[in-house]
């Protein structure tokens, strides 16, 4: 996995890179994934706003100032539904306590069923023969990342196709 620097200042720099595209050119963009590094229309800022890194409000304030509030609505939008979910979340620890019990359910199924894990091994070594989900596995193991589209095309094809 690539190493981030887990620092303010990293996170404020990448703030500052990214501000001059978080207007139109982020609403235009953000839903295309051009591929492992490749990724210039999203601000890749997640880290470092879950770690409280760099704020919500500052990231909310640079698109603004730089954009006016019209162009940067997408940009705030994302930013103020990533907070309403997170809130959501924490509202609803029952949510929580669900996912570790099915995580533990699905951990003892895989400890159990041989065929099961030869299957998750492969899928998680990018061996799936499934072009587009290889290398998205070997991108979220090389770099720790994937674009928001890809994430849920990849959840959507190990749920419903592997």
């Amino acid at each position: 996995m690539t190493d981030w620097t887990a620092t303010r200042a990293e996170g404020d720099k990448i703030l500052a890179a990214f501000t001059p595209q978080m207007g139109r050119r982020y609403a235009n963009g953000r839903n295309t994934d051009h591929g492992s590094g490749a990724h210039k229309a999203v601000s890749v800022l997640s880290p470092y706003i879950r770690r409280r890194l760099v704020l919500e409000s500052d990231a909310v304030a640079a698109a603004i100032a730089a954009h006016g509030l019209e162009d940067a609505e997408k940009f705030v939008q994302e930013v103020i539904w990533r907070g309403y979910f997170k809130g959501w979340l924490e509202r609803r620890p029952q949510v929580w306590d669900s996912y570790r019990t099915g995580l533990n359910a699905d951990l003892a199924d895989l400890d159990r069923d041989r065929r099961l894990r030869r299957d998750v091994d492969r899928a998680m070594n990018g061996q799936t023969g499934l072009d587009c989900f290889d290398a998205w596995a070997a991108e979220l193991v090389d770099t720790g990342y994937l674009h928001n589209h890809a994430r849920m095309w990849f959840a959507s094809i190990w749920i419903f196709t592997l």
